[in-house]
Parts: structure tokens; sequence; C-alpha cells
């Protein structure tokens, strides 16, 4: 979706300021929505959001839709009515609390994570913002720092750049978070665990809910596109989505399958069955190995956080460049299935039948089930389940990284907050759901069209996380559930497939090629520098023959991201 910025001011001497930012932002392409005594408000594109007012001084921009049977908001305390929000609506937006005269007293960030959200002061103007680009950390100064203590944890866990970045001088929002500015009050109103949630565990009820939910939730979204792009990699999720797209599949201008010429890429097959039994006519194109290469990176390395999402720089502008070429304004996909539906063979399945029904659930086929899905005997899987392992170990020792001080704790994030009493199962899935909300940070494909990813959305969440992993998996495979929800309109050979498509040779060889650049860019680099990174363990990794045959690709990448994010900040300090 496209970007968001508002400003105000409290004080006369900080309106000139104020408005002169406001003359950068239309220089940059933002067009102005509300011009006030004390505020200025603009949204840009690509697919400029929305503006809703709710009255009150309650203003969205984004994409809304109402809950049904939830209420209404109401006319109540402001903070309330902001909290009310998430209760009451769903979508990808940002929400604002403005007085009369256009200054910001409060934002909240909506639950998918759609839209970044970051604020700070600049000469005593208020900005509000969905991202962090070099004209505006120009026109609107922050004293922003680099917390090197923290940035360890962005190569060590994905949860660390998903909380709070480790920048000193910038608030960054959390999915369903509020900020009082009055107060400075923080708070997170909204996460997938909450104390009122009820297991479902009639597969009927569940299986039936979820395709309403993924029907209803791809109709909105779809609603709101003039003209829709979807991918269709040859994979369960992209299918679905299809499926779910309904009468909407015929504005689809552009069907987009992206696959190289090594054999474990190349998902044609999939996608063309798809496609024949829904009655559209896919795009190919095809993902050529490229080097990485001075600058590729920086392109996207200016935002808020890391550039996660474009990490693949060959995929982010393969995919950028079709949705041009199509005239593609928002290109739908199957992102975050994997964790919503409950990709992974783990043992922690049968361990949450376990901890739900006690001793009877060894009586259960479910366990000869988990046993063959995991490729293990019985016995170990019971073992597994009975230990209740942690989910995420502390400090763990990963890759290039120098090892963590004594004491170090891996960086945890707001959803997991109440999560403790949750089965191991379930943990494990609301990880994967934080994980997935590093598909809302910057990369070519966002500043050319906007990515919308309807399996993160809200109301899935929500229903997914009253769905016991035994139910979303009936111990026989991933996904079972939305399988089952979805066979009756998809190729048996797509719902049935045990396969996906594996990149991790291709990225070995990308890697070995972009050696030059990776010396250079690591070994000369700020994390080196500061010991965040080994420097001889990464020379070493650093090898063609070792990462073509030992791996370790994912390491460098990562690292190089963080790298290209960091020179980025660090330029603007100084």
């Amino acid at each position: 979706m496209g970007a968001v910025l508002a400003l105000s001011w409290n004080e006369p001497s900080s309106a000139a300021v104020g408005r002169s930012i406001a003359v950068a932002a239309a220089r940059n392409g933002f067009t102005p929505l509300s011009v006030t005594e004390a505020g200025w408000l603009g949204v840009r594109g690509p697919r400029a959001p929305a503006l809703h007012d709710l009255k009150g001084g309650l203003t969205v921009l984004g994409d809304l839709f109402e809950t049904p049977h939830a209420g209404s908001i109401g006319l109540g305390w402001r903070l309330d009515r902001l909290k009310a929000v998430t209760r009451c609506r769903w979508g990808r937006y940002l929400a604002l609390d403005r007085d009369g005269d256009g200054s910001l007293q409060a934002v909240l960030r909506d639950p998918s994570g759609a839209m970044e959200v970051v604020t700070w002061m600049s000469s005593g103007v208020r900005i509000v913002s969905t991202g962090t680009p070099d004209w505006l950390m120009a026109a609107a100064p922050a004293p922003v720092d680099i917390d090197w203590d923290g940035v360890p944890a962005l190569l060590m866990s994905p949860l660390a750049g998903l909380a709070q970045p480790p920048l000193r001088g910038l608030t960054v929002l959390n999915a369903g978070e509020l900020i009082d500015f009055d107060t400075g009050l923080r708070e997170q109103v909204w996460r997938p665990v909450t104390a009122d949630r009820v297991e479902i565990w009639d597969v009927r009820i569940a299986r039936e809910g979820l395709r309403d939910r993924v029907e209803t939730v791809v109709g909105c979204l779809a609603a709101q596109i003039g003209r829709p792009g979807a991918e269709l990699s040859g994979g369960l999720d992209s299918a679905i989505i299809a499926v779910a797209l309904g009468q909407g599949r015929k504005r689809v201008k552009l069907w987009l399958n992206a696959y190289s010429a090594r054999a474990e890429t190349d998902e044609r097959r999939y996608a063309r069955a798809v496609a024949a039994h829904l009655g559209l006519s896919f795009s190919p194109r095809q993902r050529i190995e490229q080097a990485l290469e001075s600058g590729v990176l920086d392109q996207t390395a200016g935002d808020v956080r890391p550039g996660y999402n474009g990490a693949d720089p060959v995929f982010d502008a393969l995919v950028a460049d079709a949705c041009e070429t199509h005239g593609v304004d928002g290109l739908f996909t199957g992102k975050g299935g994997d964790a919503l539906f409950y990709q992974g063979a783990s043992a922690a399945v049968f361990g949450d039948l376990l901890q739900a029904r006690g001793p009877w659930a060894l009586m259960s086929p479910m366990l000869a089930g988990v046993a063959r899905w995991t490729r293990r005997s019985m016995a170990s899987v019971v073992k597994e389940a009975w230990s209740d392992q942690p989910v995420t170990p502390v400090g763990e020792r990963v890759g290039i990284l120098t090892a963590p001080s004594e004491g170090w704790v891996q960086p945890s994030h707001p959803w997991l907050d109440g999560a403790e009493t949750l089965p191991r199962g379930k943990r494990l899935q609301l990880h994967a759901l934080i994980s997935n909300l590093a598909y809302a940070t910057a990369c070519r494909r966002t500043s050319v069209v906007d990515l919308i990813h309807p399996l993160m959305a809200q109301p899935l969440v929500e229903w997914a996380m009253k769905l016991p992993t035994p139910i979303l998996t009936a111990g026989l495979t991933d996904r079972h559930l939305a399988r089952s929800a979805f066979a009756d309109s998809l190729p048996p050979d797509v719902v049935w497939r045990r396969s996906k498509g594996d990149y991790t040779a291709t990225f070995e060889r990308e890697a070995a090629a972009s050696l030059p650049f990776l010396r250079a860019h690591l070994l000369d680099g700020l994390l080196a520098r500061h010991g965040v990174i080994d420097r001889v363990r990464t020379e070493a990794l650093l090898d063609r023959d070792r990462l073509m045959w030992g791996g370790g690709s994912h390491h460098l990448t990562s690292a190089a991201v963080v790298e290209s994010w960091l020179r980025r900040w660090t330029g603007r300090r100084a």
C-alpha cells in the first residue's frame, strides 16, 4: 500500500518547520488530504491509502471493513474508541486521533501489520509516518542513534527486527499497538492470544469457518483494487487465494508464476493445473540467477527495519517489473499461509493433543499418524511431546555471529505476552505468525505495487488461533484442514501435494557468484568493525566450495541486508 504522513505542531514557532516538511512531501509525490491550523495530513501511492472519517476525531487511512456482529465504535473516551477499532473493524490501516485543529493525539497500527508506523519529534513538529525515506529524514531530522547492543539480535532472531528495531530516537509501533502522545502511553491493544480464546475441536465448524473467512477476506480486499494481479506459484496457498478470488478472477490482469531453470524450483506444472481447473491464463517468468552487486541492497535499506522483504533482490525485481508491465496496482500473494494453516511436521502436534486429552491421547490413532508424518517411532514422538521443550533457545550461537555475551537473552515480541499457557504447537504457530510481519518491510515491489497478503488478515489470524494444531493438521500432514476445506475447488495433485519448490541450491550458487561483493561488504563493514560478526568465521564461509557443498548462504545474506541497513542509518547520523 502507499504511504501516509501526518504532521502536527502546537507552537507558532514550529508552524514554519511543519509547513516546510509538507512542501517537501508534496515535492515527493504526496497529496494533501487535510491542511489545518496545527496540522497536515497527506498520502502517496502506489494505491494511496483511502481516508475514512469515523467522526469524533478518528481518522483511518487504508482499507477498512466492518467486523460482523462486533457492535459499533461509539462515542466514548478517545483512547477507548481507538481500541474499539480493532474490535469493530479489520483491514490494512493506520488510525489517528486528531483534535479539531489537526493536532495529533494518538495513533494505532492495525493488527495485521500491513503498514509500518513510526513517529518522532523534529523541531517541535510531531511526525507520524509509514516509512523513513531519505527525503523525509532530511526534511525532518530525528535524533537517531544505533543501539549496538541490540544489533546482534537482528542476526540471531527474526523477532528482533519485527519488534522494536535497535534505533534510539524513533518510536516504532508493533502491529496492534497504540500510542497516546499526551501521556506517552504505549499499549498493545491487540494480540493473537486473548484471555477469552475458546478452542474449536469440531472439524466441520473449523473447516467451514476457515473457508468462509478466507473467501470473505479476499473478496473484501479484491473489491478495493482496480487492476489486481495475483501470484500463482503452484503451491497450495496461492491456489487457495485464486479460488477465494471467485468472480473477481475475471478482473485479474496478471497471474504470475516465477521459476528458475533448476528442476526443484520449477512449479509451472502445478500452476498450469490450477490455471486449467479455474479457467485462468497464467504468466510464467524465469528467474535468472544473478550475483549481488554494490547498491542492490541499498535500494530498500532506508526504512525503519532492515529490508527482509527484499533479501532476494532477483525475485523482488522480477515481480516489480512484471507488475509494472501489466499495469497492476495490487498484487495478491499466498504469503503467510505456512503459519496460518500450520506448515511443518512436528511432534508438538501430538503434544498438544496430549495436553488437551491427557493419557487418553495415547490411544488416539493420531499418535501413529504423527509418527508416520515425522518419520519417527511412536515412542520418540511421545517422549518429545511429554518433554515440552522450549520453542526458542536462549542465546543460540548462529552462523557467523560473535558469541553472545553472558546473560544475553533472545528478544521477545509483544504478541508472545500471555502465550506461556499455550500448548507447544500453538506457540510454534504464534512464532511463525510473528515472522510473517517481515512481509510488511520495504522492498522494490512495495515501491511499484500494493502487496496484499490476505492470509495475514486479522479475522484469519484470530480464527486460526482458536483451532488446535491436531485440528489444523489431523495429525497426518501440514495444512490438512486448509487442504480439505478447498479440496472440491482445486486439482487433487495440488491439494494433496507434499513437496514444495526449493530455492536453496539457487541461493547458494548466487551467493558463490557474489563473493567479491560479500567479502568487501561484510569484512570491511560496520558489523565486523563493531564485533557483531566474527571475521574469521565469516571469512571461512566466504568460500565458493564451502558455500556450494556446505550451505550457509542465508547467514551471509541476512548479514548483508543488516549491514546495508546500518550503513544507511549511520550515514544519516553523520
